[in-house]
């Protein structure tokens, strides 16, 4: 399934949710925006000049220069307010002034800047969440039509207008900045109306995650907040973590497990606005027939085979079915899934059919992606389509078997739920391959 495809269906159905965290500040100043660590050592050495209280808090290489906190972040913070309150002054004052003398339009990269207010003035409906105090977005990538929203309020602007929403505060309202440790209690525990409508945003719409990093504990705080509410949906996943720098595969498949994320990687934030403007128009299209979907179900109509013999045909059903609100427990629609897959197979027995093999695997993980199939009563049909699959896939090339649809399954593996994964490692391990064709390795 197409990432960027699934991404731009999202956005133009206006349903799309960009969550912003540092990283994405730091790329708009080429480094320059201060993380949480930068900004903290910068509130301590301004009422610390001797680096008594910097010493006490933080750790330093050879050369003096802070590398790490000793504490956790929240609670340094919660000493250092102590410390700004014992000379009557206020730590949250001191953050957005740094931030403001750290990020402005002396620092702000112009040309990424010309890049997104582009991209922003031609979608003007994608909601903005963010844990950053700056004003990146309101102050300079849209700053005619953007209204700031802390806590439920609103900074007012215009009558209408396209929200950000500033989870944490902004430094445009200092007091409120979640900083301390008690911050982030009140913020964790408090079920208002601001809490509310940011989870039902995380829940409802595509989420692309930008500028975090994934061992961010508010992030995955907010994740697993998100995964314990979330409703069922026939997307594998909803939610995109994108970064320019690789990660590990370890990693990708704890997030693809636990939370559904779908890891995008080496991208850096221009070139994932690119991607997304150059299948707008292929999404807009697919959207547009989607009352296709609906005959179909209804026995009405039927698909082409010279559209089901495409690989993109599962994906267009898929996003038809996402952006129609089925769910992935709506019978007819799996029904209706599985004739297709009996209809793929069909595909793979006609001549010159090898890349149907290929197509039948992608579209057997796709499924088993986003349905429960242990345990119901579309397990052994399913069962026996996919062992039909391994018999004529191979890890090396072979005539007669499809090495593609091999390392589809072995590439995949991790994206499809836990308990198909272990349905079909049963029949691997239980089943008789033939040698050559390494089936059990597709596990490994």
């Amino acid at each position: 399934m197409s990432d960027y495809l699934d991404i731009s269906t999202s956005l133009y159905t206006n349903s799309l949710t960009l969550f912003v965290g540092t990283g994405f500040s730091k790329y708009m100043t080429n480094g320059k925006a201060p993380n949480w660590l930068e900004l903290l050592v910068e509130c301590t050495k301004s009422i610390d000049k001797e680096n008594k209280l910097l010493n006490q808090l933080f750790n330093s290489d050879s050369s003096g220069k802070v590398k790490e906190a000793i504490y956790d972040l929240t609670i340094c913070a919660q000493i250092l307010e102590g410390e700004y309150l014992k000379k009557r002054e206020d730590i949250k004052k001191e953050i957005s002034k740094i931030i403001q003398s750290k990020i402005n339009e002396k620092t702000i990269d112009k040309e990424k800047l010309k890049h997104l207010q582009t991209f922003f003035s031609e979608h003007p409906n994608i909601n903005i969440i963010t844990t950053n105090y700056d004003t990146i977005f309101s102050d300079y990538v849209i700053p005619i039509t953007s209204r700031i929203v802390i806590e439920g309020s609103i900074i007012p602007r215009l009558n209408s207008g396209q929200n950000i929403y500033h989870i944490h505060g902004c430094i445009n309202r200092p007091e409120s900045i979640i900083l301390t440790i008690n911050d982030y209690y009140n913020f964790q525990n408090s079920r208002n109306y601001f809490s509310r409508k940011f989870f039902t945003l995380l829940q409802e719409t595509t989420v692309a995650i930008l500028g975090y990093s994934l061992g961010d504990f508010n992030l995955n705080s907010i994740l697993n907040e998100v995964k314990n509410s979330k409703n069922e949906s026939i997307r594998r996943t909803d939610i995109y973590y994108v970064t320019q720098d690789p990660i590990a595969d370890v990693i990708e498949r704890f997030y693809s497990l636990t939370y559904g994320i779908k890891v995008i990687q080496d991208t850096k934030s221009n070139d994932f606005f690119n991607r997304i403007d150059e299948q707008y128009e292929k999404a807009k299209q697919l959207i547009e027939s989607v009352e296709n979907l609906k005959d179909v179900m209804l026995g009405n109509k039927k698909y082409t085979d010279e559209f089901l013999k495409l690989r993109i045909a599962l994906t267009t059903i898929l996003l038809q079915a996402a952006s129609l609100g089925i769910g992935s427990k709506d019978k007819m629609f799996i029904n209706t899934l599985f004739a297709l897959l009996k209809k793929k197979r069909g595909f793979t027995r006609e001549d010159n059919a090898w890349v149907q093999y290929e197509h039948l695997a992608d579209w057997l993980i796709e499924i088993a992606s986003i349905i429960i199939i242990k345990e119901t009563e579309f397990e052994k049909e399913f069962c026996a389509i996919a062992t039909y699959s391994f018999r004529h896939s191979s890890r090396k090339l072979y005539k007669g078997y499809s090495w593609h649809a091999w390392e589809s399954w072995h590439n995949r593996w991790h994206e499809m739920k836990l308990e198909n994964q272990l349905m079909l490692e049963d029949i691997i391990k239980n089943g008789s391959w033939v040698s050559n064709s390494e089936i059990p390795s597709i596990i490994e």
